[in-house]
């Protein structure tokens, strides 16, 4: 959707969405919990349209292994406008070390200082991705 004075917000397509996504490392996982929904800031690497992170064992671990449909949102800043990326799709447990190495989710940096011996993907069955300039003017 092209930028127009009547729409500051630009709907992106796939592409732009990726590369967006693949641009940040830390995002909010959405998981459906017993309760209801639980968010959690991740740290992430994206290879090859495939979304991996690290966890330590906890409830994060165990919602999203018995209710794997999950949502991802990052966000960032790109040539002065604000975007925001959102991808649905079904997580899983990587169970090989073969899986896990090539996945390069090895060289991932965590913030968190835990042992974070879990490692996930996320396969997007939809992405989205918004751009927009900010109407916050310094005052």
């Amino acid at each position: 959707m092209p930028e127009s004075p009547e729409s500051p917000v630009d709907v992106l397509g796939d592409e732009a969405s990726w590369h967006l996504l693949a641009s940040a490392d830390l995002g909010r996982l959405a998981v459906s919990t017993e309760a209801g929904v639980d968010i959690f800031p991740i740290n992430y690497v994206v290879a090859d349209r495939v979304i991996f992170f690290r966890t330590a064992p906890g409830s994060k671990l165990m919602d999203l292994t018995t209710r794997p449909i999950v949502a991802l949102e990052t966000d960032g800043t790109h040539h002065r406008r604000r975007w925001s990326v959102v991808v649905k799709g079904t997580a899983v447990r990587l169970g090989s070390d073969e899986e896990i190495e090539a996945s390069g989710v090895l060289r991932l940096h965590s913030l968190m200082p835990t042992e974070k011996w879990n490692y996930v993907r996320i396969t997007a069955s939809s992405i989205t991705g918004r751009q927009f300039t900010s109407s916050h003017r310094a005052g």
